[in-house]
């Protein structure tokens, strides 16, 4: 069967998750009968980004695609409040609260891997399968210029939150150009042809000026703590992983942290369900060539969903 083919037979729902500050937005492909998996974007990313590789995947499997707070058309965070990737681990744990899943099955790319990596290390009984595209940890900060980064980020955090405290409408701009900025904020790891998965949903109509959008997530997300996590911590977070997982790395990838790949690879490997794969493509692989991933994660979900979720 041809992509197109099963883009068509694929659809989806538009869903809302309430949590104690607000709600997150999600799209519900296939089935809603049984848990599904639960699919993590990427920084400054919406749930759009699996637009074009959930309809590739085993049709029978419920995906709950989420914009992680801040992103698309979920709520924001309070102001005053700094974005924290902890807190995102803690976002996975009230959206089970909400659907009382005892456990969870995730998909994730990018940041939203990191998040499903600190969550299956940290609550291992909770997390019965894991699927990463080509990041884990946090980027490493040097001892050299972690003052200068964090200072960086705080007086961001700052200038953004500040800017979030009045009305003013932020600036807008044509669809087209909206599409540049997408291709060139992604350092066009997003092919031109793709952004379009990822405006629709990060964008809202200009009050102002009706035929122009703006972009419409916390702008506090740009200023994102990651939190202080030495290599010996992350060695043993994910040595503490015991469900299965996939790992998938990009070959042309600008958001890898090349220099402890191989020992953590060591580590991960101890896990008898772990499986990695490389293939060729930028960090948004699975976005813009989608079935370069979509048969790797399909053989992965079929071999393991049998004695894990409840699909």
């Amino acid at each position: 069967m041809h992509s197109e083919d099963q883009a068509k037979q694929r659809e989806y729902t538009e869903v809302t998750v309430k949590l104690p500050w607000g709600h997150i937005s999600g799209k519900w492909w296939g089935p809603q009968v049984g848990r599904p998996i639960l699919a993590l974007h990427g920084w400054q990313d919406n749930a759009g980004t699996f637009d074009t590789l959930i309809p590739l995947l085993p049709p029978q499997i419920g995906i709950l695609a989420i914009d992680l707070p801040g992103h698309g058309r979920s709520s924001w965070f309070p102001n005053g409040l700094m974005y924290h990737i902890s807190d995102l681990v803690n976002v996975v744990l009230m959206i089970m609260k909400e659907y009382s899943w005892e456990k969870v099955s995730i998909l994730a790319h990018s940041l939203g891997s990191i998040v499903a990596f600190q969550l299956a290390g940290i609550f291992p009984e909770k997390v019965d399968l894991l699927i990463g595209i080509d990041t884990y940890k946090p980027t490493r900060h040097s001892e050299d210029n972690f003052t200068v980064t964090m200072e960086r980020i705080i007086a961001s955090f700052l200038i953004f939150d500040d800017r979030n405290c009045n009305s003013n409408e932020p600036p807008s701009y044509s669809y087209e150009k909206c599409i540049e900025k997408v291709f060139i904020g992604s350092e066009k790891s997003v092919d031109r042809g793709k952004c379009a998965y990822l405006v629709e949903r990060n964008v809202r109509k200009s009050a102002k000026l009706p035929d122009k959008l703006y972009f419409a997530q916390d702008s506090r997300v740009k200023a994102m703590n990651p939190g202080v996590w030495p290599d010996k911590q992350i060695c043993d977070l994910l040595a503490h992983i015991s469900c299965p997982v996939l790992f998938i790395k990009a070959s042309d990838t600008k958001y890898f942290d090349e220099s402890a790949f191989e020992e953590h690879l060591k580590i991960l490997r101890k896990n008898p369900r772990f499986e990695f794969h490389g293939v060729l493509g930028t960090h948004h692989v699975h976005l813009n060539e989608p079935q370069k991933v979509s048969g790797i994660i399909s053989q992965f979900l079929m071999k393991h969903l049998t004695t894990t979720a409840k699909l």
